[in-house]
């Protein structure tokens, strides 16, 4: 199914904006309807693409009146994309060496016919991987840090932080325990709308407690399918002791998902995916 077309996994219904949308209004979509992202179309085109991303690194801590700015002074263009003939897994190797988690989905004269996105292939991963048994652990995928601030931080200093060390989660400690985690879907479900001023309020106010822990020794597969059934992008994992050995995104998993091994086309697409992780320009999307 990796050597599939992308037009069989992608979704045809596409939120979408207008440039001159507000950056308030198109927020307020995302939460509204639960995504990560929004398509800015003019005349029938993309014209840029919003994410979470987005959110954290150029709206949140600048000086920008949300209410009156739009939405194409700080959405991400130009949009990429592919045709949607291409096959699923140079999809997925275009998002890995492109760092992007949504791509758009081209038909006839580059009109768009849909958006596919890093979960959607998440989910065709786990459902190949149902019966297969990946012996390699969660742990030993773990590369080791775990980002942590302390719970009583500033939400805008936690803010500086993630984007300064680009990264796309953050561990959050009280009482010198894990008390929860952090993320960009937290910055857009529970700060991004409010008007209160995040110099005054600890991000243990809101980050998402008691975050769902999985031992180093737990398959692959598992986490994998656990991820997709949670909605989880990112995922603490336990080390021998009371300590946290790491955390792994969706990417750092994939890869070394079984599935993604399954015949000789997907196998050889796959090689040079792999080639390229073991390159310099190595990148894991968050």
């Amino acid at each position: 199914m990796l050597s599939n077309k992308v037009s069989e996994i992608m979704t045809t219904a596409v939120i979408t904006a207008e440039p001159s949308s507000t950056i308030r209004d198109v927020t307020r979509l995302m939460v509204d309807r639960r995504v990560g992202r929004v398509v800015i179309t003019e005349n029938d085109a993309p014209a840029g693409i919003f994410t979470e991303t987005d959110i954290l690194r150029r709206v949140m801590n600048r000086v920008l009146d949300v209410h009156k700015t739009s939405i194409r002074r700080v959405m991400t263009t130009p949009v990429q994309g592919v045709p949607e003939g291409t096959s699923i897994v140079e999809v997925l190797g275009r998002m890995y060496k492109g760092r992007y988690r949504h791509l758009v989905v081209y038909g006839d004269n580059r009109r768009m016919v849909g958006l596919v996105s890093m979960r959607r292939i998440l989910n065709l991963v786990v459902e190949l991987g149902a019966n297969l048994r990946d012996s390699r652990a969660v742990g030993e995928v773990v590369s080791g840090g775990v980002p942590t601030v302390d719970g009583a931080m500033p939400v805008t200093q936690v803010i500086d932080k993630m984007v300064r060390e680009q990264t796309g989660c953050v561990m959050v400690s009280v009482d010198d325990d894990t008390g929860g985690i952090f993320t960009e879907r937290d910055v857009l479900t529970r700060i991004a709308l409010e008007d209160r001023d995040m110099g005054q309020v600890p991000v243990s106010e809101v980050m998402t407690p008691d975050p769902v822990v999985t031992s180093g020794s737990t398959p692959v597969q598992d986490v994998l399918a656990t991820m997709r059934d949670n909605g989880f992008r990112h995922m603490p994992v336990a080390g021998d002791g009371d300590e946290l050995a790491g955390i792994v995104s969706v990417g750092d998993v994939l890869q070394y998902a079984q599935a993604l091994d399954i015949d000789d086309v997907v196998r050889k697409a796959w090689k040079e995916i792999e080639e390229f992780w073991e390159s310099e320009e190595n990148y894991t999307p968050g």
